[in-house]
């Protein structure tokens, strides 16, 4: 991708891809602390929104949940991260994993299909 700005439809498809991707790592988190709490690393789907990328990630609940500290991560293979035109922005690279943050649509698309924003509406709602 270029740097010039992404167009809307495609940053918010992008957002979208991304956000169904950390919504099955949501179901595997919760599998995975009902299953096998002392894991050292469980799989993960990588979060870069492409839809035909199957790359897992082996990571540690700690480090799973660094990607869930806001709305906006999302947690990818390193090279994956989709940031060029104002996607984003990474916030953490490291060897196994990246987390990026996501802005301008595909940041509001995120914060739209969080998941755990909708449970904390349906607790305290």
């Amino acid at each position: 991708m270029s740097s010039s700005p992404i167009d809307t439809g495609i940053a918010r498809r992008i957002g979208e891809n991304e956000s169904r991707f950390r919504d099955a790592n949501e179901r595997i988190e919760d599998a995975a602390q009902r299953l096998e709490p002392d894991a050292p690393s469980i799989p993960f789907v990588c979060e870069c929104g492409r839809p035909e990328c199957f790359q897992t990630l082996r990571l540690t609940l700690v480090e799973y949940e660094l990607a869930r500290e806001s709305p906006r991560y999302f947690v990818c293979a390193p090279g994956h991260q989709l940031t060029q035109g104002g996607l984003g922005r990474v916030v953490l690279e490291t060897k196994r994993f990246v987390i990026t943050e996501k802005t301008g649509d595909a940041g509001a698309v995120a914060e739209e299909r969080d998941p755990r924003q909708e449970e904390e509406i349906e607790r305290t709602g």
